[in-house]
């Protein structure tokens, strides 16, 4: 106590340990010819050329601990170029198997084209096993035996009177919106609205509301083992069931002409793919504020 400690190095845990990390990360990937991406740091693309010849991006995703790579050699990537400046496991380079939680896998579909499926069971039934060792060391609370659904059928979070939570109680309740928050990160959208709807109480959480966290983890515990398949087949889709619009007159077109692009996007690479996008919103659904909620689905291919 009362003595200056001079740091030669960074420690994990340290005030800027993680700052110093990024840094040293960044240096690293430039030297490897990776620059992050805009919209997304914890991608790093490069410009490269495949044996025919045609042009594609090869990218490594890292995520603290955890490093994704997206090339023509994949595995030559790894050791060859990222294994210079990071100690890498022998045994987890190769087809992924699990990534930042989820289990990954290929499998083939009804159409003989294969896809990569993830699945985040092993992430949602080790945070269930959590909550249900908090409610084993209190009598308050209890997980429902049986959840069909995320929320109960007949519950407005916005016309929950019960008590307000305490500060404990509390804090419990915001932890418990992020672990939700990263389950739906790792594919789970069928719990999306129900999060995004008890995210809204984040400030006053009251005890209703907290009990039904708990059903939603009762409903994923009895629904665990949900995959999400990304299908890269491109949709058969008739532009005659869309009205053609014209967008001159949008802010988007009418000041040069053309469609505004980023100034900043990467340069066209690799086959292209169709985006399409579904979106719906429950008009006034909030009975006490009168607030809409939108839900968009953005498909690539």
């Amino acid at each position: 106590m009362g003595k200056v400690a001079l740091i030669h190095r960074a420690l994990y845990g340290g005030k800027s340990a993680g700052r110093d990390f990024r840094n040293h990360l960044r240096s690293c990937m430039a030297h490897l010819g990776f620059d992050s991406c805009p919209d997304d740091p914890d991608v790093w693309m490069r410009p490269s050329t495949k044996a025919d010849g045609s042009t594609y991006h090869t990218y490594i995703l890292l995520y603290t601990d955890d490093a994704l790579a997206v090339s023509e050699n994949p595995e030559k990537v790894l050791r060859e170029e990222l294994r210079r400046y990071f100690r890498l496991k022998e045994k987890s380079i190769g087809p992924p198997s699990i990534y930042l939680g989820g289990r990954v896998r290929k499998v083939t579909l009804e159409n003989g084209v294969e896809a990569w499926a993830f699945g985040s069971s092993q992430y949602v039934q080790a945070a269930v096993k959590n909550v249900e060792e908090y409610l084993g060391k209190q009598t308050r609370y209890k997980m429902p035996a049986k959840a069909e659904t995320p929320l109960k059928t007949t519950y407005r979070a916005e016309l929950d009177v019960t008590p307000e939570l305490k500060p404990q109680e509390s804090a419990y309740y915001q932890s418990l919106i992020g672990v939700l928050r990263w389950i739906v990160e790792l594919g789970r959208i069928d719990t999306c609205l129900e999060t995004s709807i008890m995210s809204s109480h984040l400030a006053l959480p009251r005890e209703g509301h907290l009990e039904q966290l708990f059903n939603m983890f009762a409903y994923l515990k009895k629904y665990h083992n949900a995959e999400l398949v990304y299908d890269p087949t491109l949709p058969d889709i008739d532009m005659k069931d869309f009205e053609e619009m014209d967008w001159a007159s949008s802010e988007f077109f009418h000041i040069q002409g053309k469609e505004a692009l980023p100034g900043n996007m990467p340069e066209p690479r690799g086959v292209g793919f169709v985006i399409w996008a579904k979106v719906d919103a429950d008009h006034a659904s909030d009975t006490v504020t009168r607030r809409s909620r939108t839900g968009l689905i953005v498909y690539l291919n």
